[in-house]
C-alpha cells in the first residue's frame, strides 16, 4: 500500500499521514507549505507543489504510482478572493481526479468534503444523513464543497477506481491548531451572541477520525458519501455553562462580523452566521454500520480534550498558504 496525501501539512493531513508512517505503510505527502515532519524518513516523501499545477502533480503521481489518494488540501477560507478560491478549491480538485483516473495504479479515491455543506438552515432535520440536500448558502468553503461533490459525482472514472466522500464535522484533540475557529472561540471568547446559547454542535475527537479513516482507506470495496462524525452532539450553553451571552439582532452580528472578518482579525464569513443559529448534526449510522464502529469519545468529552496551541499567532490562520 501507497497513500498519496493532498494537503499533507494540514492538520487532517498530518494526522493521517503520521498514523500511517508509524505502521510503516508509505506516504507521499503535497503541500504548498513545508513538510509538517522535519525529516523525510523511509516511509514519507514530500512534494511541495499546489493542486492546481497539473504538470507538477502528474509528475509525482507518475513517478509514485500511489494506489489510495487522500485529498485534504483546500482553502478553507485563508484566500480572501473568491476566484482565487475557486481555483485552488474546485479547479484544483478537479486536476486531482483527473490524474488519479489517468494513473492506473489509484484504485481508490478520498475526498474530505465537510459538515459546512450541508448547510445551517431553519428546515434541517434533528440528524442529517447523506441523501439530505446541500444547503451552504453564500458560505464560500461549504458552497465550493457542494461543487466538488457535484462534479465528482458526475465524473466518469475507470471502473477499477472508486470515490468517496467524506463530510466530516469538527475534528479535535489535544493538540488542536485552529486559532479564529468555533473551538477557539468557545474557549476563549467570554461572551457569545444569545442566539448561539441552545445550538448544537459536533466534536469528533482526533482518534476516532483517524480510526474512521484507516477504516476507509483500507476497505477495497467502500466508495459513495458517508458523514464522518460522533454519534452524539453538544449544546452550546452546557459545554460553557460559566459563558456569557449579549442580546443583538441577526443583521447587527454579521455587520460585526464583515467588520472582524474584512481586518483579517477572525476567519468567520457573515455569510455562515446561520450555522451558529441552526443545528447541523450528522448521523454517522452508514459509516458506524458498515464497520460496527463504537466510538472512543462522545463529543462533550472529545471538546474537553480540544487544546489551543497557544504559539500560534491568531493571524496565522488566516494568511494565505
Amino acid at each position: 500500500m501507497k497513500v498519496l496525501i493532498t494537503g499533507s501539512s494540514g492538520s487532517f493531513g498530518t494526522l493521517i499521514a503520521q498514523s500511517f508512517i508509524d505502521k510503516k505503510i508509505p506516504v507521499v505527502g503535497i503541500d504548498i507549505r513545508g513538510s509538517s515532519f522535519k525529516e523525510p524518513g523511509e516511509y514519507f516523501r514530500f512534494y511541495r507543489c499546489s493542486i492546481t499545477d497539473k504538470d507538477s502533480l502528474r509528475s509525482v503521481f507518475r513517478k509514485e504510482l500511489p494506489d489510495h489518494v487522500v485529498h485534504f488540501a483546500c482553502t478553507f477560507n485563508r484566500v480572501r478572493n473568491r476566484q482565487k478560491e475557486y481555483e485552488i478549491d474546485v479547479v484544483g480538485s478537479k486536476n486531482i481526479l483527473e490524474i488519479s483516473g489517468e494513473t492506473p495504479s489509484v484504485k481508490q479515491f478520498i475526498f474530505s468534503s465537510s459538515a459546512l455543506a450541508y448547510g445551517g438552515t431553519r428546515d434541517n432535520p434533528s440528524w442529517l444523513n447523506e441523501m439530505d440536500p446541500l444547503q451552504p448558502g453564500k458560505l464560500r468553503y461549504g458552497l465550493n464543497k457542494k461543487i466538488i461533490e457535484k462534479i465528482y459525482s458526475e465524473a466518469l472514472v475507470r471502473e477499477d477506481l472508486n470515490i468517496n466522500t467524506v463530510r466530516v464535522c469538527t475534528v479535535v484533540g489535544p493538540s488542536f491548531n485552529k486559532p479564529a475557529s468555533v473551538v477557539y472561540i468557545l474557549l476563549k471568547w467570554s461572551w457569545l451572541p444569545e442566539f448561539c446559547k441552545d445550538n448544537k454542535l459536533q466534536f469528533l475527537h482526533t482518534e476516532d477520525f483517524i480510526s474512521l479513516m484507516e477504516l476507509i482507506i483500507n476497505d477495497d470495496e467502500i466508495k459513495g458519501i458517508h458523514n464522518i462524525s460522533t454519534d452524539t452532539y453538544s449544546v452550546v450553553k452546557d459545554l460553557m455553562p460559566g459563558k456569557k451571552y449579549f442580546k443583538l439582532p441577526v443583521f447587527a452580528v454579521k455587520g460585526i462580523l464583515a467588520l472582524l472578518y474584512n481586518l483579517r482579525i477572525l476567519n468567520l464569513q457573515p455569510s455562515g452566521i446561520n450555522n451558529s443559529i441552526y443545528p447541523m448534526v450528522l448521523d454517522p449510522a452508514k459509516i458506524v454500520s458498515r464497520y460496527n464502529y463504537k466510538f472512543r469519545f462522545t463529543s462533550d468529552e472529545a471538546f474537553a480534550k480540544a487544546g489551543i496551541n497557544e504559539s500560534l499567532d491568531l493571524h496565522e490562520n488566516l494568511r494565505q498558504n
